[in-house]
């Protein structure tokens, strides 16, 4: 296959829904569950981070989570709801994997009430793409972002981060939690208070880029999956 036709399939391959791919998967095309993973990690990483505030351990908790759903593709019905489907057993994991470590640390949420805190998080802030400084006041801004949602308490975190941070529907988080509605605009609610009445034009830009995961990181977990999934597979039933 040559460069263009492999271009041509590749972008091929990327556009078929979630449930043709699971199926094909099941039907022996193992190698196309890194479409999956691909699609989802970003997502994952932020719904296992939001309940487990540990980079590492949402890495983990991925991990596991897409090594199970591989070999329960079986059972996922379809042929909507893929995602729900997906997350539900990440949630599940992180909730597992919580529950198993006994400890959680959070970062002060005094952090967004210092001054010079806020003095950052209210600052110009321009294209990193042209201004080596503002691409670094840009990355300042997510982290005090990130410490502050770390600071969120447990019960509102993960609700704010699929609902703000996401952008994900209200009906799709509370899915994903297995809460109701109502209880998604509350809990988003209160954590926008606790994170300021007055959460200024820039905090709300940088939102979508909080807890990104792509590059490096996104290449380690699908490398690290199939890598588990290849040993179970070959191992002795």
């Amino acid at each position: 296959m040559n460069r263009l036709a492999e271009r041509r399939f590749r972008q091929t391959m990327e556009q078929l829904p979630d449930a043709e791919v699971a199926a094909r998967v099941r039907n022996g095309e193992p190698a196309l569950f890194e479409l999956i993973m691909r699609r989802y990690n970003r997502r994952l990483f932020r719904i296992t981070r939001s309940i487990l505030g540990d980079d590492a351990a949402a890495e983990d908790a991925m991990q596991e989570a897409y090594v199970s759903a591989y070999f329960k593709l079986g059972q996922f019905r379809g042929p909507h709801g893929f995602a729900s489907w997906l997350c539900q057993i990440a949630t599940n994991q992180a909730l597992m994997q919580r529950r198993s470590r006994a400890r959680v640390t959070l970062a002060p949420l005094d952090d967004l009430e210092d001054p010079t805190n806020r003095e950052a998080a209210t600052a110009d802030s321009l294209s990193s793409h042209s201004n080596p400084e503002a691409g670094m006041h840009e990355q300042q801004l997510r982290r005090l972002l990130e410490r502050a949602i770390d600071a969120l308490p447990e019960v509102y975190r993960a609700a704010f981060v699929l609902r703000e941070v996401e952008q994900l529907s209200i009906a799709d988080t509370a899915s994903y939690l297995g809460i109701e509605a109502a209880t998604v605009k509350t809990r988003v609610h209160r954590a926008r208070r606790l994170l300021q009445r007055d959460l200024t034009s820039e905090l709300s830009a940088a939102l979508s880029g909080a807890f990104d995961f792509d590059g490096a990181r996104c290449d380690r977990v699908v490398a690290r999956v199939v890598a588990r999934i290849n040993t179970l597979e070959s191992a002795p039933r």
